[in-house]
């Protein structure tokens, strides 16, 4: 349930309009952008863009039938500070931490 209400925060966050100068309404290129399933319940994925942005995260198939997922994400503040939050969500929930980077 916990893992349902943080994506649906996170979702909600990540659509809400955003205020870019217009040197941030450029485009942000991708620089690494790679995804395996092995069709078995393991997967893993990652991508990083070029203002900062960052993921990743891999998964297992969970004891009781759910996918586990461990995984972090990271995202630029507005002072130039990162964002980083990393997760386990498993049959014991979703369990982040997160921590603020310097630049």
């Amino acid at each position: 349930m916990k893992l349902i209400f943080f994506t649906c925060a996170l979702a909600i966050a990540i659509a809400a309009p955003q205020r870019l100068t217009e040197e941030e309404a450029r485009a942000i290129p991708v620089l690494r952008d790679a995804r395996s399933d092995e069709g078995d319940g393991n997967f893993a994925y990652e991508f990083e863009t070029g203002n900062g942005i960052a993921v990743v995260a891999a998964g297992t198939p969970g004891e009781e039938g759910q996918s586990n997922i461990e995984g972090s994400y990271r995202f630029p503040l507005s002072d130039g500070r990162f964002l980083e939050v990393s997760y386990i969500a498993d049959e014991r929930g979703y369990r982040p931490s997160s921590r603020y980077v310097e630049a």
